[in-house]
């Protein structure tokens, strides 16, 4: 009998979502193995697939088998421990296995898109004592030929041909006849495309840890001494060193012959700790992440495959890093909802990190200044380990949170985006050359145009948002499509002329503080000005030169950047996110406030925050400028309780999407009658229009449900896929999202 492979092949379809027996032929039965990438014959029509298994025979008849054709990729691209870890992914968050194989993977790899850089290098096709007689018997004419030869044998390194010729200043003709005479030799270098080859390769030594810190390095590396597989929420105030003890603790870790994976949340983060981590381990680190361009994501993820490097940082997807012996797992800012996938699969990488922690026998830290509401809940219940850095190294005081009423100003008659005391404390932090944050979590000039005369909006043609104003292209632009439209001169719906633009961007507080303080550098940081490659760690390192004298951005300036000449953090308006349809509005507004605050004042230079607000009552706005996170949760866990969110109920986010409106409507009619006919003890909120009803020319509509456990909420997603989805044919698009982290 022949030996059998489980194969899950490339279909991402309900009914084939399963592995398919195919005899593994003679000739590659000591080659294949569970990893491996195959193509096989599937139907009518051959198909590339994934081994998951191999065993002795199967239940079909072996007449009916077909056998594996040819192996696409030798290497095994995944383990058992991987595989069971991505098994895992597809039951939790009911996801075809197929499809979160291909997501723990680089772009590209399986069909071929990306592979190894190689060069062409010249190098001495003889020894060196048979060259220098090579020399001694050639042609005098022929001395740029000899110069060649002396400059391989003194320099003793490869070079490509355009690099030698240039060299010995000389065409590359002589360097071809070289090689035509074989007295040089062309060989093929696979070289490494190294996003950070710039940082300096001298070691930094490690800091000693405070008495907070100490002790919670030893308690982190105990439990990894005796390979507990233990979860600890690290909690630790802006400025209390979090990442220096993640340092020492990652020093033990490869001292122990283990590795380490660090996630960190944005992308712009990781330019900072990666200059730190390198400096302390140097080309034992690797960096995943989606800016580096695809053959440099390969080329990381392959040094971690084979061991060349045993730290690995970078954003979500970095928890599938391929590392050997994993010993610690640190997701940083542990309570961004960006660790959350949008697309499909929507894993979040906190979830993943548990099980891969609990199947690879490793520790995980969770560090936040203001862990998410489900952790600390955890925590309390003693689900996790808790340990705090409650103040800022070197005793430093959290910097002082000034709560200015814009409300106010406008009574007083400042109709500026600045509030009085926000522009004084700027005037005064650049009269001493010190640096400025403006923080505002929108983008563009203008979020919206409107016809003062009618109360028209100008929206998207493909979405149900307003399009906002950019100045610097004189356009109208969709943030979830990236549709533009010209500017229109007249109202589309009046023909009034009395259109303007309304509420601010991160742009037009850039284009407002260059004109009230011309003599300063100002610099936005967001997505329109990051769109190309490194341009993060350009302006991150002009911030660190002190080129920069006021940086507005959104988000991504808000979190983990160190840098020590920040006096003030200016908030335009606290009250964005607080005013969105969603439970954890106020989780992330005190989040994100506290989060901005955080990054002055961590050196010799006191600090000030500003947050300028409508709502200064505010419970979240309130504990944020009292640095006070318990004050926050037990108001925030009590509504929470009340109204039966998480952590108190398993949630479930069904979204029914189609450019058909009616048979979205239709389908969420059929799915609420199906729901309710279930006769189990669940809560159904809707169906209702989502938030923003229409994106991408798709009408969305939505459930929320919430459940008292995970095993309810499982049987519930399985009756929807046999009862619902497999007994009726459905063209709309039907998602279903596992612990959703927004409802929009």
């Amino acid at each position: 009998m022949n030996k059998i492979a489980e194969i899950i092949v490339d279909i991402s379809l309900m009914k084939l979502d399963k592995v398919y027996d195919y005899i593994i032929p003679k000739n590659l039965l000591d080659r294949i193995q569970i990893g491996n990438l195959v193509k096989v014959s599937f139907g009518r029509r051959k198909v590339i697939g994934f081994v998951v298994n191999i065993k002795e025979d199967s239940n079909l008849k072996e007449k009916k088998l077909k056998a594996i054709d040819e192996i696409i990729i030798k290497e095994k691209l995944f383990d058992k421990k991987m595989l069971k870890l991505l098994k895992y992914i597809a039951d939790y968050y009911h996801s075809y296995l197929i499809q979160v194989i291909k997501t723990a993977l680089p772009a590209g790899l399986i069909y071929g898109k990306i592979s190894d850089k190689k060069e062409k290098y010249i190098n001495l096709a003889h020894t060196e004592s048979k060259t220098r007689e090579i020399i001694k018997m050639m042609d005098k004419r022929a001395y740029k030929q000899k110069e060649i030869l002396e400059l391989l044998i003194d320099n003793k390194s490869s070079y490509t041909i355009s690099d030698l010729a240039k060299l010995a200043d000389t065409s590359p003709s002589p360097v071809y006849r070289l090689i035509e005479k074989n007295y040089l030799k062309r060989d093929i270098i696979v070289k490494r495309r190294n996003p950070y080859k710039e940082y300096d390769n001298s070691l930094s030594n490690f800091l000693q840890p405070n008495k907070a810190q100490k002790n919670t390095i030893e308690i982190i590396i105990n439990a990894i001494n005796k390979e507990l597989s233990k979860t600890f929420l690290l909690h630790g105030v802006t400025g209390s060193g979090k990442t220096e003890v993640y340092l020492h603790i990652i020093r033990q870790i490869i001292n122990n012959d283990k590795s380490a994976i660090i996630l960190v949340p944005e992308i712009s983060l990781t330019p900072q700790l990666v200059k730190r981590f390198y400096s302390r381990f140097k080309e034992n680190i690797a960096v995943l992440h989606s800016n580096l361009s695809r053959g440099e994501r390969y080329d990381e993820w392959k040094r971690v495959k084979n061991g060349e490097a045993k730290i690995v940082i970078g954003a979500r997807s970095a928890i599938f890093a391929p590392v050997q012996n994993l010993g610690l797992i640190i997701i940083d800012e542990e309570h961004e909802n960006t660790y959350k996938q949008d697309d499909y699969p929507h894993y979040h990488a906190k979830k993943v990190a548990e099980k891969r922690a609990e199947i690879e026998n490793s520790v995980l830290i969770l560090g936040s200044a203001t862990p998410s509401i489900e952790s600390y809940f955890l925590a309390k219940k003693r689900d996790y380990i808790y340990l705090q850095l409650p103040n800022r190294i070197h005793q430093r005081k959290l910097p002082p949170v000034e709560i200015i009423d814009m409300r106010e100003e406008l009574k007083n008659g400042n109709f500026s985006i600045f509030s009085s005391a926000l522009k004084k404390a700027m005037i005064n932090a650049l009269n001493r050359e010190e640096q400025i944050l403006l923080f505002l979590n929108r983008r563009g000039y203008a979020s919206f145009m409107m016809c003062r005369e009618c109360g028209h909006v100008i929206k998207c043609d493909n979405c149900d948002i307003s399009l906002s104003y950019h100045k610097n292209i004189n356009k109208l632009r969709c943030h979830y499509c990236d549709n533009i439209k010209d500017v229109p001169k007249r109202c589309p719906n009046c023909g009034s002329k009395y259109i303007k633009q309304f509420g601010i961007g991160t742009e037009r507080i850039e284009i407002e503080a260059k004109s009230e303080f011309s003599n300063a550098c100002v610099v936005r940081m967001d997505r329109d000005t990051t769109r190309k490659k490194g341009s993060y760690r350009k302006i991150l390192k002009k911030l660190e030169n002190k080129e920069i004298d006021i940086l507005v951005g959104t988000q991504m300036i808000a979190k983990g950047h160190d840098y020590p000449n920040i006096s003030v953090v200016g908030v335009i308006t606290a009250d964005i996110i607080l005013n969105l349809p969603d439970f954890r509005a106020a989780e992330k507004t005190f989040q994100l406030l506290t989060q901005v605050a955080g990054r002055t004042g961590r050196k010799d230079i006191e600090g000030n925050v500003l947050i300028q607000t409508y709502t200064p009552e505010h419970y979240s706005i309130e504990a944020s400028g009292d640095h006070d996170y318990e004050k926050f949760y037990k108001k925030e866990i009590s509504i929470r309780k009340e109204l039966n969110y998480p952590p108190f109920s398993k949630i479930l986010n069904i979204t029914i999407k189609d450019e058909n409106n009616n048979e979205v409507i239709k389908t969420a009619k059929d799915l609420n009658s199906f729901l309710l006919s279930l006769n189990k003890k669940f809560e159904i909120n809707g169906p209702s229009p989502a938030p923003i009803e229409k994106i991408k020319n798709n009408y969305r509509w939505q459930f929320l449900l919430k459940f008292k456990n995970e095993i309810s909420r499982d049987k519930v997603i399985k009756d929807i896929e046999s009862n619902f989805l497999n007994r009726k044919k459905y063209d709309v698009n039907i998602n279903i999202d596992v612990d959703p982290q927004t409802m929009l």
